[in-house]
């Protein structure tokens, strides 16, 4: 395989996802090998410029998180969860899509930014927002989300909160004044 810039971005952005997901968790090289198992490299690679709907993106999103999750269970690896999976697909499409060089794509527009507690509780904070999606964002722990309530907070969050098309303009609601890991 040739070491090109595409493959340095890859190597950077499965480093910088990994370390997102990692802390308190398992190793950054568990991680990078759960990551490895899909097949999100060879899409962003050969496909990422294709149109690709919302339900398309949940599709593949899920598809990506559940193999994640599967091998970090057959791994030995405790505490995983689906918000931990969804984690680290969502800063590795991030670091190479949305603010790479695909960031016009289609893919881009719809991708999940990493929902953590920081930008969880920069909703929650947001006077102007419905008290029901500040109040679900105050009490989401996002370790702790599942397949279902995943989707649920997504759709929430899609519903009522204005102004996040593309989707990671939602991440204008995260703060540096709170601790990622709370």
């Amino acid at each position: 395989m040739p070491y090109d810039l595409f493959e340095h971005r890859h190597r950077f952005s499965v480093w910088a996802a990994a370390r997102a997901a990692q802390r308190g968790f398992t190793s950054v090289d568990r991680l990078r090998d759960a990551l490895g198992k899909t097949d999100i490299r060879e899409f962003v690679l050969h496909h990422v410029e294709e149109a690709i709907t919302d339900a398309d993106f949940k599709e593949r999103h899920g598809a990506w998180c559940d193999t994640i999750f599967e091998f970090l269970v057959d791994s030995g690896v405790s505490n995983v969860s689906f918000g931990r999976a969804a984690k680290l697909v969502a800063v590795y499409i991030k670091a190479m899509v949305v603010v790479g060089p695909h960031s016009e794509t289609q893919f881009a527009l719809v991708a999940h930014p990493p929902i953590d507690s920081i930008l969880l509780g920069g909703i929650a904070d947001c006077d102007n927002l419905p008290g029901t999606i500040r109040q679900l964002c105050r009490s989401t722990k996002w370790t702790q989300l599942e397949r279902s309530s995943y989707y649920s907070i997504v759709d929430q969050i899609k519903a009522f909160v204005p102004d996040i098309e593309p989707f990671w303009r939602l991440e204008r609601y995260w703060t540096v004044t709170q601790d990622a890991d709370s």
